[in-house]
């Protein structure tokens, strides 16, 4: 008698069922968070097809994002004020029916294969230890791949499980960190980031970075000094432009990595101003 044919038997014997044993498929809830995204949510949400929920957190589009995102029938849309990008995504995982998180932003875009890959891990069943995976994220400025200054592969973990993992609390450059005994795997497949299609667009974020930035030195009670006003701009440019090859992007390249300098410029000169008159000019994102 074959070893399938004693195990049915036995089965038999004690009215088991080996479909109870047999875990169901992860589900994997998708979030964004907006504000006045009609020119991209469209072609974002397109791409999640393949999750199982999605859950928009609005803070206060005056556009068309609500109406063009109630279009798709898994989209749940919550609204909310601005408590921040770390905030408004804790929103949205709180809401999340299911465990594994993808965090997808409004300008991001994920491609077939990267979806494949997703399904294939799902396949093979072996999530017990991990608590996220990493991308690597493809930028275009102006509609060209900024391959080189730094921007690439600028690897962030996106897919994640909400009982393994959490969102940091960096004002500026949040992500997602794994809880002790847990592992971050990587795929192959790059997330699309469609950011600037302006120059002004640029240099606009970089100033709100920049502002950002000095209430993150701030609340983590950083030691600085004013040399860094001008020190750290420059080291800044030499380090995108020459050691992370900028050079290499050409012209995109060059205005990248002075957006940068003046980025880091503008993080210490608000921290002064913060620092010595309590001076509050923008919110963190408007």
């Amino acid at each position: 008698m074959e070893v399938k044919e004693i195990y049915e038997q036995y089965q038999k014997s004690q009215n088991y069922d080996i479909s109870t044993f047999v875990p169901e498929p992860e589900k994997l809830t998708a979030i964004v968070i907006t504000k006045n995204e009609e020119k991209n949510i469209a072609r974002c949400l397109s791409s999640l097809d393949f999750v199982d929920e999605i859950i928009i957190v609005d803070s206060g589009s005056t556009d068309k994002t609500i109406e063009i995102a109630k279009k798709f029938s898994k989209v749940c849309v919550i609204q909310t004020k601005w408590y921040g990008f770390v905030e408004n995504k804790r929103i949205a995982v709180e809401k999340a029916e299911h465990d594994w998180i993808l965090w997808v932003d409004a300008d991001e875009v994920v491609p077939v294969d990267l979806a494949k890959e997703w399904d294939e891990r799902v396949a093979e069943g072996t999530f017990h230890e991990t608590a996220g995976i990493d991308v690597a994220r493809k930028t275009f400025f102006l509609n060209h791949w900024v391959k080189h200054s730094g921007w690439y592969p600028g690897r962030v973990t996106r897919f994640f499980h909400k009982k393994r993992a959490y969102f940091n609390d960096n004002i500026l450059h949040e992500g997602v960190v794994a809880k002790q005994g847990y592992i971050v795997e990587s795929f192959k497949t790059d997330l699309l980031h469609y950011s600037y299609t302006s120059i002004y667009q640029y240099f606009d974020k970089m100033n709100k970075y920049g502002f950002a930035g000095a209430n993150e030195i701030k609340r983590k009670r950083k030691i600085v000094f004013l040399p860094q006003l001008f020190l750290q701009p420059m080291w800044t440019f030499f380090r995108f432009y020459f050691l992370k090859k900028g050079f290499l992007d050409g012209r995109i390249g060059l205005i990248v990595c002075i957006g940068a300098s003046f980025s880091n410029f503008i993080k210490y000169a608000n921290y002064f101003f913060l620092k010595k008159y309590n001076y509050v000019e923008i919110n963190e994102k408007e």
